[in-house]
């Protein structure tokens, strides 16, 4: 019989020495070779939000990680490729999510150095990463404890989605669309380099419509393991979502990447269900009724999203981060059902929040 994988589950809070005897902790249960070698620490930035917002991996969180790793004598970078299309420069991102304040010189552009390599995918046979995450010696992802209102979780696997530079990640929603096409692309993403650890930052959570929403809960845990997929399982298990209905699971349980039952997960430490915690009201679109659903929804309403006037600046985030072309920014966004592909990159980018679902939609959906 295989040998089970393991997730360490750990209490944890945002300070600073307790998350430094947890990382020791961490990788003392998960030894690697670092002396001397070429680390990349790739953390959730999503966008230009603080660490208390749970939209991105805690500063903290991540300094720590990068200390634990230095006195073991490795080479630290930390580096992510923010949205769709970035928010311009990346040092803007750094500067809002006080990555610059605590990281300043570990920080790594990787926009900046893009290379284009193939990949194993039905959808495409070649696409353009950063060249730090093909060259690093070992890469760890730190991704953030959240839900994604059109991928279900943002974890480990969603987190490899930042290896993509530009505009690859707009090519990708329009390549795969469909919820259950775009769950397997990102599993064929992540499988272009495969995290050799997975730490990942559940002192605060995002539940309800994530990855971008203000839901967030305290659940003072961090979650650990070899293997992204182990960990991807036992978050959406302490969700309390059926991981057959995440479609990244189902791919990479298919084939083979790792465990996506909990039965099959040598889990040390509390990983109970989290009491009355919201899921994203797109969960019931991946049933099997989802077909029927989606036809139900189309009838009696052509919007499932819009924008709020009262929070809307017209920055044109949503414009030029969509990938279909069916956002027009005049006073506020104005969206074209017919163009519309569904992939909420205009919902998970907005930096103030202003894009929202449409409430009759979620009431359907529940």
């Amino acid at each position: 019989m295989a040998e089970r994988e393991t997730v360490l589950v750990l209490e944890a809070r945002y300070d600073a020495e307790l998350l430094r005897r947890r990382m020791q902790e961490v990788l003392d249960t998960f030894p690697l070779q670092l002396e001397g070698k070429n680390v990349l620490v790739k953390p959730n930035m999503l966008g230009p939000w603080p660490g208390e917002s749970a939209i991105i991996t805690h500063p903290i969180f991540v300094r720590a990680l990068v200390d634990v790793l230095k006195e073991r004598g490795a080479r630290v970078q930390v580096g992510d490729n923010p949205g769709v299309r970035g928010y311009g420069r990346i040092e803007k991102v750094w500067e809002k999510t006080g990555l610059q304040e605590l990281l300043g010189e570990d920080l790594v552009n990787l926009s900046a150095s893009p290379r284009s390599v193939p990949i194993a995918s039905r959808f495409l046979d070649r696409t353009s990463i950063s060249s730090q995450v093909h060259d690093c010696d070992i890469l760890i992802s730190v991704p953030k404890f959240k839900t994604h209102v059109s991928t279900i979780i943002t974890g480990a696997v969603k987190n490899s989605f930042g290896f993509l530079v530009g505009g690859e990640k707009a090519r990708m929603h329009a390549l795969a669309p469909r919820f259950r096409d775009f769950g397997e692309l990102m599993v064929d993403i992540y499988e272009l380099r495969v995290p050799d650890l997975v730490i990942m930052d559940a002192v605060t959570v995002m539940q309800g419509n994530g990855p971008s929403c203000e839901d967030i809960r305290e659940e003072g845990k961090m979650l650990a393991s070899r293997n992204g997929i182990a960990v991807d399982t036992v978050m959406t298990a302490m969700m309390g979502i059926d991981p057959a209905k995440v479609p990244l699971l189902v791919t990479a349980g298919e084939r083979g990447l790792g465990p996506v039952r909990m039965e099959d997960i040598d889990v040390r430490g509390p990983a109970e269900k989290i009491a009355h915690f919201k899921q994203p009201s797109t969960v019931p679109r991946m049933a099997w009724t989802a077909p029927i659903q989606g036809l139900m929804f189309k009838l009696v309403s052509r919007h499932a999203l819009r924008a709020d006037p009262e929070r809307c600046t017209a920055c044109r985030t949503c414009e030029k981060s969509c990938p279909a072309g069916a956002i027009a920014v005049e006073q506020t966004p104005q969206f074209d059902s017919g163009k519309c592909i569904d992939c909420y990159c205009c919902y998970e980018l907005c930096p103030e929040h202003a894009i929202i679902l449409n409430r009759f939609i979620r009431f359907l959906q529940r």
